[in-house]
């Protein structure tokens, strides 16, 4: 079983989102609805809800232990708020031994470098506690703030992909991207 992450950068602490966390990450999507609606599906209003975010949560938690998924969330030092989520999904072992990249950021934080800060380490967090291979990321190609951050952090280009996702009611073209562990 992997260490659970406890990363310390000047912007923020990264780590496990857990139950204690609820409140706080139901809060980050309702005060960003607006600002995530572009890049992310439609949500319903039970997404918003207690007892949902808390189910969402506890799946994550078991995922993390069943070697599935990393959900976490970057807190702010000062006031503990969630500014930022990086979830590694759809883990894969065997002979792929790669996984998903999805992040968001709060607002209020947008083109503060903060991204910049946060993936490097939780990037080393996947390639060396979970032995992962290969990271991949997808963005619409509208989104060039995701285009220029994946590009910055390493990963490269590998495809392009119609009507990909369902994103906001649409289904969007995304270009593929990966990153490669470096010690492999």
């Amino acid at each position: 079983m992997p260490v659970k992450p406890d990363i310390i950068t000047p912007g923020g602490h990264i780590r496990l989102i857990n139950a204690t966390d609820t409140a706080e990450l139901a809060d980050y999507y309702l005060r960003n609805r607006t600002h995530f609606s572009p890049w992310e599906p439609k949500r319903g209003g039970d997404f918003y809800q207690h007892e949902a975010m808390l189910n969402r949560i506890l799946e994550a938690e078991g995922d993390f232990h069943a070697d599935k998924q990393v959900k976490l969330g970057a807190f702010c030092q000062q006031n503990q708020r969630i500014i930022a989520s990086i979830d590694f999904s759809q883990i894969v072992r065997g002979p792929l031994q790669a996984c998903f990249v999805g992040y968001s950021i709060d607002a209020q934080h947008q083109g503060q470098g903060l991204m910049q800060e946060f993936m490097p380490p939780c990037l080393d967090y996947m390639f060396n506690q979970f032995n992962m291979h290969r990271v991949v990321a997808t963005y619409t190609v509208t989104n060039q703030r995701s285009a220029a951050l994946l590009e910055r952090l390493g990963f490269e280009k590998e495809g392009y992909a119609k009507s990909y996702l369902n994103i906001a009611g649409t289904w969007e073209d995304h270009i593929l991207t990966a990153l490669i562990n470096p010690k492999h």
